[in-house]
């Protein structure tokens, strides 16, 4: 029997940050991955933790980026398109060539944003192991102000500000995260998320790294033990610690686990009988192929684009995801992943169709293809290849995780079992910080 200081399960980003940093502790550490290699992340990176990056030397280590700072396009067949970016001025001045008044508020809705992401950057940047989000907000009246943007759904905060549909649908876009719907309290709070992410600048922006980059210099920075094809069947509690049985029956002891798998599945493995909790909405992803030689617009060069739709047909996608159904119309935002490769991203698509999601690939490839084909006339039909990612089953997102401390995120009803998956994260995102907050709170509990 093999014991540990910490095992961590999965190996997916936030996996081998938390297995890398304890081990730069000192602690002994095993990862254990079920699949043969590490998953790799798909699509821009807007949430990568900078302190990780620094912590790690990823970038010595083979992280690079082959487009930063990527800038987001609001595509209308019938309209130029809208380049909006991190220079406010430029944004407004684009933002002019349609609409005055919302060339004049761009300004205003930017300063409201990221005022409060700079007080609670501190909140979901570090870890934190109790209180209140609001306690950031120093004086009445900036409390009372973060509250009732909390409370707001985030078409109701953009319709304050802006009188141009597809810009609000484009802003929509980014406020969906996890499932939320349009008019939830909380989607409006994910639109300060966001912002605090492209707050922390470098490797907070939104940035397509190299394939495989990432996890290479991950794997690279991790002084852990790593062992593929392990899968755990069951986390065992023993005095003073835990420890795991693999599907082989081995059973490895340590004096903590770290898991990135979901909580109902880390808690099942745990003993305990915890009904599946998932959202019915999540993130599909349909990655297309084309044709050797074919052209990208090049936007797509700088820019991810969302294919504009009139708000209220974000509501409509909602309540259809939720009811199992494909949305129609179908928001989506796409990115050139490479020069013949185009990632397309619909937010809001049904977790669990009732005929399974075997059923619903073709479906809704086609209806993705049909959209971009309107959109991007030519594009569509220089495609040779279609791969459909279907939603992962994750908790819901919601308000209370949104403006919860981390530890109240990374803990279980397990003594030094911790969370530090996309569900230890306020929204799902492939950011490393989860890994890092467990990593720290695992290593306060083994001193």
């Amino acid at each position: 029997m093999s014991r540990y200081d910490a095992i961590v399960i999965g190996a997916s980003v936030n996996g081998l940050a938390a297995a890398a940093l304890l081990a730069q502790s000192g602690a002994r550490v095993l990862l254990l991955e079920e699949r043969a290699a590490p998953p790799e992340p798909q699509g821009p990176l807007f949430a990568l933790d900078p302190d990780l990056v620094r912590t790690l030397t990823l970038a010595r280590h083979g992280l690079d980026f082959r487009r930063h700072d990527l800038k987001l396009a609001v595509w209308d067949h019938d309209e130029p398109p809208l380049l909006l970016s991190r220079d406010s001025r430029a944004t407004a001045r684009m933002l002019a060539r349609t609409s005055r008044a919302d060339a004049e508020a761009w300004g205003p809705f930017q300063a409201q944003l990221l005022a409060q992401a700079r007080r609670l950057r501190r909140w979901w940047f570090k870890p934190q192991a109790s209180g209140a989000a609001e306690a950031m907000f120093l004086g009445h009246g900036a409390r009372r102000r973060f509250l009732h943007h909390s409370l707001m759904g985030a078409d109701a905060f953009l319709a304050r500000y802006f009188e141009t549909p597809r810009l609000v649908s484009a802003l929509l876009h980014d406020a969906l995260p996890g499932g939320l719907a349009p008019s939830e309290p909380g989607s409006a709070l994910a639109l300060v998320w966001r912002a605090a992410q492209q707050m922390a600048g470098g490797d907070g922006a939104v940035a397509l790294a190299e394939p495989g980059a990432l996890i290479v210099a991950l794997k690279a920075a991790c002084g852990a033990q790593m062992r593929f094809g392990a899968a755990v069947t069951e986390i065992l509690t023993t005095r003073g610690g835990a420890g795991v049985r693999l599907d082989d029956g081995e059973i490895i002891e340590a004096r903590a686990v770290l898991s990135t798998l979901t909580r109902a599945r880390t808690e099942a493995l745990a003993g305990f009988d915890r009904p599946a909790s998932v959202s019915a909405v999540g993130a599909a992803r349909i990655r297309l192929t084309l044709a050797e030689g074919a052209a990208l617009p090049p936007l797509l060069e700088e820019a991810r684009a969302v294919l504009a739709l009139l708000p209220e047909d974000y509501a409509d996608a909602h309540e259809a995801a939720r009811a199992g159904r494909l949305p129609s119309p179908l928001p989506l935002s796409l990115v050139a992943e490479g020069p013949r490769t185009l990632l397309l991203t619909l937010p809001l698509a049904p977790v669990a169709p009732p005929g399974g999601w075997a059923a619903l690939q073709a479906p809704l490839a086609a209806t993705a293809i049909r959209g971009l084909r309107r959109h991007l006339p030519g594009l569509a039909d220089a495609m040779t290849g279609v791969t459909v990612t279907p939603p992962k089953h994750l908790a819901r997102a919601s308000l209370a995780r949104l403006v919860a401390p981390a530890l109240a995120r990374a803990t279980t009803r397990v003594e030094r079992l911790y969370l530090c998956g996309e569900e230890a994260e306020p929204v799902p995102c492939v950011s490393g910080r989860a890994g890092r907050f467990a990593a720290y709170f695992a290593g306060q509990a083994l001193k």
